[in-house]
């Protein structure tokens, strides 16, 4: 039996044992079905301990994955990163002791050790300390690897989430650092139908002999998405997402961390963005051998599945916390206010794939390429 086969069984099983009273329109009437919160589902397409997405040891970032993320262009992103942490945090006497949370194979925490290295402001004091954590085995086995062939593996540790939270709740000050992390919590959906704010479920549909959505009776949660929306009302047929996993996430950060800097990196926008009529059918999406698309219920346990992040949220959560905004802003602003115009080489090689027309090829493609440097926005909290 493949994979995704069990992973759709132990999903439907789920369903018949803990569904909720859930219902489908159907030719002007309900049609009653058992379902369970998007976010269950979703959850555990993304998380199951062994057959889901990212806990099946596979890697799925780069060429091999099915996305990339800023680090995989060029060196761009972590040599702004590491000399805005060195000029602003570490100036600042917040200890020299880095977690990144969702590393990855480790690519954008090597660019930034890199980057240390060979500053010299950096190269007289004691070294950074750096926490790569990762819940995906083979992210980590790979992110080792790649730290002890660039020479950086005695600085380097690496750890699953819960054994960070475990060491980050005695380190004190430090920096935390959270790239296209948020956008990979579960999710709930909502719609508003008939005026009414319905949760969006998840129930197996046999005669498609596939999931589906559904229309959850009730929610606790419904009262609880009208407050982050800050707001705004969604319009008649429109769908939405918010992750309180996320948020819980950031506010117990907020409460462990005594002090120092936490950078969050995600696509995403305010409130009043996310949540405007234009978005009738939300943001969210999935990816699977680069390519992205809009169904969740296929290649179950196999692909990615991301929301955009709700930045007002998330300022909210911080600031509840005692964090307060240190400056937010979209990726090309955040890399142009930093110095990375001053990164661009005049160079009169002719050949195109030498080093500095690559670099400079990556530096247009942050800040031009696809708008993504406009979608992506950098929130730094201090306190």
């Amino acid at each position: 039996m493949q994979e995704g086969n069990e992973l759709e069984l132990r999903l439907t099983g789920r369903i018949a044992a803990e569904g909720r009273d859930a219902w489908v329109p159907e030719a002007g009437t309900r049609k009653k079905v058992r379902g369970i919160p998007f976010r269950d589902f979703m959850a555990a397409c993304l998380y199951d301990e062994r057959l889901g997405y990212y806990r099946s040891g596979r890697v799925r970032i780069g060429k091999e994955g099915d996305f990339y993320t800023s680090s995989g262009i060029g060196t761009v992103m972590g040599d702004v990163l590491a000399a805005y942490m060195a000029r602003d945090a570490f100036a600042a006497g917040v200890p020299r002791l880095v977690y990144e949370w969702g590393a990855g194979t480790g690519r954008l925490g090597l660019q930034m050790l890199a980057k240390w290295s060979a500053m010299p402001e950096m190269e007289r004091a004691e070294p950074v300390r750096y926490r790569m954590v990762d819940a995906n085995p083979g992210h980590r086995q790979a992110a080792r690897r790649a730290a002890a062939e660039a020479g950086f593996g005695e600085q380097v540790r690496f750890l699953a989430p819960e054994l960070a939270e475990e060491e980050l709740s005695a380190a004190g000050p430090c920096v935390v650092v959270a790239n296209e992390l948020l956008d990979a919590f579960p999710v709930r959906r909502f719609k508003r139908l008939n005026g009414v704010l319905r949760e969006i479920g998840t129930f197996y549909d046999e005669a498609e002999g596939r999931f589906r959505d559904c229309l959850l009776e009730h929610s606790e949660y419904a009262d609880g998405f009208a407050s982050r929306a800050h707001g705004v009302r969604l319009a008649e047929g429109q769908e939405a997402e918010w992750s309180p996993d996320a948020e819980a996430w950031l506010d117990e950060l907020c409460r462990m961390l005594p002090g120092g800097r936490i950078i969050l990196i995600d696509y995403g926008d305010c409130a009043g963005e996310l949540y405007a009529p234009h978005r009738m059918r939300g943001t969210l999406l999935c990816y699977r051998n680069h390519t992205a698309h809009d169904d969740p219920y296929v290649h179950i346990g196999e692909q990615d599945m991301t929301a955009h992040v709700n930045f007002s949220s998330v300022r909210k959560t911080a600031e509840a916390a005692g964090w307060r905004v240190a400056s937010y802003s979209t990726q090309k602003r955040f890399l142009v206010d930093n110095g990375v115009l001053q990164e661009l080489r005049d160079h009169r090689d002719p050949n195109p794939f030498g080093e500095a027309a690559r670099r400079n090829r990556a530096i247009r493609q942050l800040l031009l390429s696809d708008g993504m440097s406009e979608s992506f926005k950098v929130m730094v909290l201090a306190k």
